[in-house]
């Protein structure tokens, strides 16, 4: 379980540093800017939202759930919205929230820190609205897909805890029905690839599960936001048919990408990094490159794609100098961070 959750962790910030360099860009404008593929940590090419950092330096992808993941090992295993959102605000005081923050975090960061109260009734069903009504997929973006993998280490194997989890830790910045199925998807997803047996088949089937019912968990609630939009469900689907008709060859990222998308919706995001697990099924790496260099939101599909790959694979699926560089980079210790996280997920209880 450990190399689980330790795999979970550098697959997801491994992803998200490399795609530093890639993201926003388009495929045509990532070969342009490095003459090549990025395969590796590089620094950020000039004119790109990460200019000027070094190479393997996170974004908002990866270091929100971080900043999730320390919160709740400091409030003793607790999951809950009030613990999402602490360290939201924590996140929102570092140098992370003024050049990556999207356009839902940004607006949810500073109408919590400008609140008197985090009351739930102070936010619950009015999140959206101070966003932008005309622009769904600013909504329900991509933001809760990233770190919905976190709820997933900390319920290993456990689809009614984890979906149960996710609900509340979406809640802190996505407060509607689609945001809240996509994130699912991707909690019940890592839970499910601490099963015996794990397969990339049985995980995506999770996947599609836990999207069903996230759905209907915040349709069911009175403090969420329900507005039209595609759904994760119908798209997972989607992903799948391609996925399959190109298992083992390079076509499945351009199929993907161009009939999915990889943009700030959450049902783009989420059936795109399902597809690459299944077409690069025995190419795990692979999979991760794909979400790299796909164009336009890299970061968020390379942390779903290299959480998923780690949970499902384990830490020794990757090579050593990804955690080294990603740890000297960023002075994190994801060893220490999945062992303290194996303490709960052992005897986690719901």
């Amino acid at each position: 379980m450990n190399d689980k959750i330790l795999g979970a962790l550098i697959g997801a910030a491994s992803g998200d540093a490399m795609a530093s360099a890639t993201d926003g860009r388009s495929h045509g404008e990532i070969l342009e800017a490095y003459g090549e593929e990025v395969r590796d940590f590089k620094k950020p090419a000039e004119g790109s939202q990460s200019s000027g950092r070094e190479a393997g330096r996170f974004t908002d992808a990866f270091s929100i759930p971080l900043f999730l993941v320390n919160e709740i090992l400091d409030e003793g295993g607790r999951i809950d919205t009030d613990v999402a959102r602490a360290a939201l605000k924590k996140w929102g005081q570092t140098e992370y929230f003024p050049r990556f923050a999207g356009m839902t975090t940004k607006k949810v960061v500073n109408a919590l820190n400008a609140a008197e109260t985090n009351d739930l009734w102070a936010f619950s069903g009015h999140l959206g609205s101070k966003l932008f009504k005309g622009h769904y997929y600013a909504l329900s973006s991509n933001g809760s897909a990233c770190k919905a993998f976190v709820p997933g280490l900390f319920n290993p194997g456990d689809f009614d805890g984890v979906v149960h989890d996710c609900v509340e830790i979406t809640m802190s910045s996505h407060d509607d029905p689609l945001s809240i199925s996509g994130a699912c998807a991707v909690s019940a997803a890592v839970a499910a690839c601490f099963e015996k047996d794990a397969t990339v088949f049985s995980v995506v089937s999770a996947a599609v599960d836990g999207s069903v019912e996230g759905e209907k968990a915040g349709r069911a609630r009175d403090d969420v936001w329900d507005y039209p939009g595609p759904s994760t469900t119908r798209r997972l689907g989607l992903a799948q048919q391609i996925a399959l008709k190109n298992v083992g060859n390079d076509n499945a990222a351009s199929e993907l990408r161009d009939i999915i998308g990889c943009g700030p919706e959450v049902a783009e995001t989420v059936p795109l990094s399902m597809g690459l697990l299944i077409a690069r099924k025995k190419q795990p790496l692979e999979a991760i490159y794909d979400a790299v260099n796909i164009g336009d939101e890299t970061c968020a599909a390379a942390v779903v794609t290299g959480a998923l790959t780690g949970a499902l694979y384990g830490s020794k699926v990757f090579p050593e100098k990804w955690k080294e560089i990603v740890e000297r980079q960023n002075s994190v210790d994801l060893t220490g961070l999945a062992e303290s996280i194996s303490m709960y997920a052992a005897g986690s209880e719901h």
